[in-house]
Parts: C-alpha cells; structure tokens; sequence
C-alpha cells in the first residue's frame, strides 16, 4: 500500500468520522449514545441515517459500510430499505435527514452545484431590482 492509497483510506475514514459526527448533533445524542447496540428507536434511527448518508455521499458499496459498523452488509441494506420508506412516510425523519445531509456536506467540504447555481440566481435577482430602483430614481429626477 502507498502514500496515495492511505491518504485515500484516511480521507474515508474522517469523513464517516464527520457523518457520524453529524448524525448525533441532528439526532442530539452523544457518540457513545450512537456507538451502543441499544435498540431504542430513536438511536436505531440516527444509525439508519448515518448507514444511508454514508452510502448517498460518500457512495461507499454495502459490505465496506458494513465493515465500519462490524455488520454484515445485508443488515445495512435492510437499513436503507427501511431509511427509504421512512423518507417517504415521516416528514420528521425525512426533515432530519435533509438537515443532516446539509451539516455533513459541509463538514466533509462538498460543495452542491445546485446549491451554487439557486445563490448565482438569489443575487442575480438582488442585481435586477437593485438596478430597477436606480432606474426609477434616475427616472424621477
């Protein structure tokens, strides 16, 4: 293994280290809180959404997330199957979920386009009517 290959693996590591970081502040549970195997719902559930957001983000295959939890990988699957009926039935889930995807992003430094392009559009708009009420002034003088 070279230099690149463990930069490569320590990168991965902080950033499951910075979404389980994120997990528990959303959630507002500690990291031992999260570490248990206590199967209280909601700490299953903050676990469930730390197995997913590794896998939306990072992009991490089954058995590599189920190695970090030392879990068989068909148990992460069953997470994101249920993570995935969750989003779509619980607004309260869902809304945690979206919060944390936003706070892990930002924790890791990934940048969305789409985030970037609705901010070009936000100040684009500022500029239109800002150059507007100049015009109008101008217009009254």
């Amino acid at each position: 293994m070279n230099m690149d290959d463990l930069d490569i693996l320590l990168k991965e590591k902080n950033d499951i280290q910075s979404i389980i970081k994120a997990t528990c502040f959303i959630n507002n549970i500690t990291p031992q809180q999260f570490a248990t195997k206590s199967r209280e719902r909601y700490l299953i559930d903050a676990r469930r959404m730390a197995y997913s957001a590794i896998k939306d983000i990072c992009n991490f295959g089954w058995s590599r997330i189920g190695k970090e939890f030392n879990m068989d990988h068909a148990s992460i699957i069953h997470h994101y199957k249920q993570h995935s009926n969750l989003l779509l039935m619980d607004r309260f889930y869902s809304e945690k979920y979206e919060a944390l995807i936003e706070v892990a992003k930002s924790e890791i430094g990934i940048i969305d386009v789409k985030d970037i392009l609705e901010e070009v559009r936000r100040r684009k708009l500022e500029f239109s009517k800002a150059k507007m009420k100049i015009k109008n002034h101008l217009d009254n003088l």
